[in-house]
Order: C-alpha cells, then structure tokens, then sequence
C-alpha cells in the first residue's frame, strides 16, 4: 500500500506563540530598532567585514549620524519611524516577511538580523493592529495587518498583503502597532518601563549613536553610554569559522572617585551591538577560568567584539539579549579573554591583605595609564598589548579620603572651632589632622 501522508503543516496560532512567549516587551522595541539600525548600515557594507573594519568606522570622528530613529509609545500605539534607505518592493516580497531564512538569502546586507524572525516577532508581541509604510528610491511597499484575522486564515501557503509603493526620494519606514495587547498596556503604563527602555537603548547601540544613527523615544534623543578603559590594557585578536574578534581589557572609568558596577565586568558585541553589559558571572568566564568577582575586581573593565558578515556565526542567541554559551567561537573568545584578564586581574588582586584595604585608592587610577582610551580605540588596535602593573615603587603617595557624615555633626563641629562656615572637606583635614597630629603623634 502507498503511504499515507500526515498532516504536518504548521499553525499559525503556534508560530505566533512560540515567537512571543519568551521576549521581554524591551527586546521587542530592541528588534524594530534593528530593523532601521541595519538599513542605515547598508551603506557602509563594503567597509563592515571584520571586527577592526567596525571598530575602524565606528571611531571616524568625520562619519556623522544620517539617520534619525524616532520611537514614539502613547496608551494606544507603538510607532518606530526612520528616515533611512527603506525596504524595496521585491526585499519585502521575497524576504521581509519570511519566518527564518533560506540559503539564498545569505547575500543580504542584514548585519543585526539573526533568523529572520525580529520584526516579525517584534509586531506579534505588540498589537493586533500593524501598519508598515516604507518608501525606498526603487519603490517601496504598504502593509496593513490584522493579526487576529491573518491568524485564523488557513490560507497555504502563507503570506502577508502588501502592496506597492512608487519610487520616492524621500526614503525610510514607519511602523505603527495598534490595538495593543493587554499585557504590553500594563507595561507601557508602568512608570519604569520608559527610563529602563532609554538605558537599554543607550547600552546596546552606544557606537551607533556615536557615528551612524540617532534615536529619540518620545521627542528625548538618546545618548550612548560609552565605557572607556585606561591606557594601560591588555589586547588580543582572533578569526575563526568566518568570525573575527577583538579582545581587550584594562582599568575602567570612575565616577565620582568610584568604581560602579554598571561600567565594570565583560561588555560583548556582535556586529556593533551589545548582547552582555557589565556581565560578572560565570557566563564571561567569572568563577571558572578567572576568579570569583568580588567587590575589589570593581575597577575591571573587559570588552569583546565579534564581527561576522553572516550574523548566524557571531555567538548571539536569538533574542540577541545573550551569547550561546556552546558555540564554538564563543568557547575559543571566553578562554582568550580570561589570558587577557590575567594581569588587570593579578594587580587588583594583589592590592589586597588579609586585612583589606581601602577601594578608592590612587594606586589604581595611576595604574589605568594616566589616560582615557574608548572601548573602540581599546579593542580595535592593531598590535597585541599587554597591562603592566606598576611597581610599588612607582605606586603615587597620595590618595583621596572620602566619607560621609552628617551634617548636623559637621556643624557642630565647625561651630567649636569657631568657624561655622568651614566645609564639609575642611572639616574633614581638620579631624584627619588631629587624629594624626595629637592620637598618632610624629
């Protein structure tokens, strides 16, 4: 007898939950802005094919930002608007639209697309209701979309109904999701959820921002939030399997005279957009092939950066919110990074005794180098460096002494010695020099 043929064709419904189940809302905007961030890469894509041609690019202070990327959030609508190149006719007829991608579209100039699935992932999260305008100098396209309705079609095989727009000179896109989920209404009325959406933006397209794009999320322009390390690091270069990486890592910025959390710890991109930000687990090689970070480690600052003309080779998960922990370049990258660790690491350890020390110390601004070099400048040197902790001999005999008191008793005290206008850093030598004078003695 013949062979039956079970029905093995897939539902909508499911695809669609799949999709959506496991994105935050953030990743979500996250996707639409790199659906605009790719289309004003495109015109650099000849100057885009190793991890020291983004690092090359993303540091030339002559690029200036094209392209406005404007998001727009109220209680009834989700709207991300571009002014960049667009989407042709035929792309979005052939490829746009597509869940995944087939062999054939290796040749497209995506750098920040994984899959195929962001944008569509990124409109089924948020509405029943999405609307694309895009205009592009060859012709462009309209899409008018009613998820639920698109849902329940049974339709074979699948498709969306688009339909052409002329060729214009004014070109970008616009896509609006209305009729918002329930859940994403919630979100979006949270108080918290925009300022987190602005961090986030800032993090993860930081270079961008600097040269290529700008991005305002309800009339606010956004601004990177760039980290720098000293000049003294160390750096180390890499290709395999069609990836190249660059590695470097040293001391990182202060901040009012201290080392933060949120600038300290591995920062790791793929094709210029961060995936880990200030990462101090066992994920960037934290408690396995480096030590335990501890509070002392604060001042350590790592940056990785992989570059792949076919992003499904750079180390990313899907969500582009983490890296793939098996992949093979990510295993080759964590174990480079931890040789280039070593001696940053080494050093700070070593300021440590049995009895502690203090963590403001001049002995670690005076060995970053006595200067400030981007994390771009860092990674993307030619040659390999190596950080050279100072010796104690060099090590400055000063530092700064920083504490906080009330000010009722920095009063008090500036009412004793008679001088009531004396500040709160006056009074401090004051009593520093006392104890040292009159307790310590010569």
């Amino acid at each position: 007898m013949p062979p039956i043929k079970a029905d093995a064709s897939p539902e909508k419904r499911l695809f669609i939950s799949l999709l959506t189940r496991d994105i935050p809302l953030q990743a979500a905007f996250l996707d639409l802005i790199d659906n605009s961030v790719n289309s004003a890469l495109e015109p650099y894509a000849d100057r885009l094919k190793s991890a020291k041609d983004y690092l090359t690019l993303l540091s030339d202070k002559s690029i200036k930002p094209k392209v406005t990327i404007k998001i727009l959030v109220t209680k009834t609508k989700v709207e991300i608007t571009d002014n960049a190149l667009g989407i042709r006719t035929q792309t979005a007829q052939d490829h746009v639209f597509k869940f995944g991608r087939s062999g054939e579209d290796k040749s497209n100039l995506d750098r920040l697309s994984v899959y195929g699935i962001g944008l569509k992932r990124a409109i089924f999260k948020l509405g029943n209701r999405i609307d694309i305008q895009s205009d592009h100098k060859e012709g462009g396209f309209d899409l008018h979309l009613d998820v639920n309705k698109w849902e329940h079609s049974s339709e074979q095989p699948w498709t969306m109904p688009i339909t052409e727009r002329k060729p214009a000179n004014k070109t970008g896109t616009t896509i609006t999701a209305s009729q918002l989920h329930e859940d994403v209404k919630r979100r979006l009325e949270d108080g918290l959820f925009l300022g987190k959406l602005e961090e986030s933006i800032a993090r993860t397209y930081t270079f961008f921002l600097s040269r290529l794009v700008r991005i305002e999320l309800n009339g606010k322009q956004i601004t990177g939030d760039l980290v720098d390390i000293g000049n003294n690091r160390s750096s180390s270069y890499f290709s395999e399997n069609n990836v190249s990486c660059a590695i470097a890592a040293g001391i990182g910025k202060p901040e009012g005279g201290k080392f933060r959390d949120r600038n300290s710890g591995w920062f790791v991109f793929c094709n210029g957009r961060a995936v880990i930000s200030a990462d101090k687990t066992s994920l960037t090689g934290w408690s396995q092939l480096l030590p335990i970070f501890q509070p002392k480690h604060r001042p350590f600052t790592g940056f990785v950066f992989f570059v792949s003309s076919d992003p499904e080779n750079l180390p990313w998960t899907t969500t582009k919110a983490t890296v793939n922990e098996d992949s093979t370049i990510w295993q080759t990258a964590k174990r480079k990074m931890s040789l280039v660790a070593k001696e940053v690491i080494t050093f700070l350890d070593s300021r440590y005794t049995d009895e502690g020390t203090e963590f403001s110390g001049g002995d670690v601004e005076h060995a970053s180098g006595g200067g400030r070099i981007s994390a771009l400048a860092a990674a993307g040197s030619s040659t390999k460096s190596n950080f050279k902790a100072p010796s104690k001999k060099t090590l400055p005999k000063t530092t700064r002494v920083q504490y906080d008191a009330k000010i009722d008793d920095i009063n008090r005290i500036a009412k004793y010695v008679d001088k009531r206008e004396m500040s709160g850093s006056e009074v401090g030598r004051l009593t520093f020099n006392y104890y040292l004078t009159k307790v310590v003695g010569e």
